[in-house]
């Protein structure tokens, strides 16, 4: 039984990982449309790039260092016990090996051609796609959480740039 119940728990966590990068996804349409006049998005070079990172959103955590972590601590089979150090390990790795979290993008240096520019949109649409899932929008969970979230003054003007655009009806 033990085995049969790992199973169901690892399709449960790839059910739900499958669910946020369709959101992802979703989230990326959905921006491309509302934002269509922004230079993110008609910029061909930019919009290539942008596409190719909603491509492979996430994919750490299908890897070694993430997947068995992730599913242990938000699908435990129950004989598992998931321990905190290991979690947080992933955590670590995942933060590291993806830009589309401030952790990440904030401490790098700008690259030649503005990723920056694209990690932050990402991470829009990463706060987006967690919106559609749990029935936020991205302002709503970055006005709730943005006392721990550290991004720079001008990149927290565009990313309210971007919620004007996508909330029109939200309020700043």
């Amino acid at each position: 039984m033990k085995a049969l119940e790992i199973i169901s728990k690892t399709r449960a966590y790839l059910d739900y990982l499958e669910e946020h990068v369709l959101n992802v996804q979703k989230a990326w349409k959905e921006l491309q449309d509302k934002c269509s006049d922004m230079v993110i998005i008609y910029d061909d070079f930019n919009f290539i790039r942008l596409d190719t990172l909603v491509k492979s959103h996430d994919i750490s955590k299908l890897g070694e260092y993430e997947f068995v972590q992730y599913r242990r601590k938000f699908f435990p089979a129950s004989t598992e016990i998931a321990e905190p150090e290991e979690f947080a390990g992933a955590w670590d790795h995942h933060k590291n090996k993806n830009p589309h979290h401030w952790e990440n993008w904030t401490k790098t240096e700008e690259g030649l051609f503005g990723e920056k520019c694209l990690h932050c949109v990402t991470m829009v649409l990463d706060w987006m796609a967690m919106g559609y899932k749990f029935g936020d929008t991205a302002q709503a969970y970055y006005e709730k959480n943005k006392s721990n979230i550290d991004i720079p003054a001008d990149w927290e003007e565009f990313i309210y740039e971007i919620f004007s655009k996508v909330y029109p009806s939200c309020t700043l």
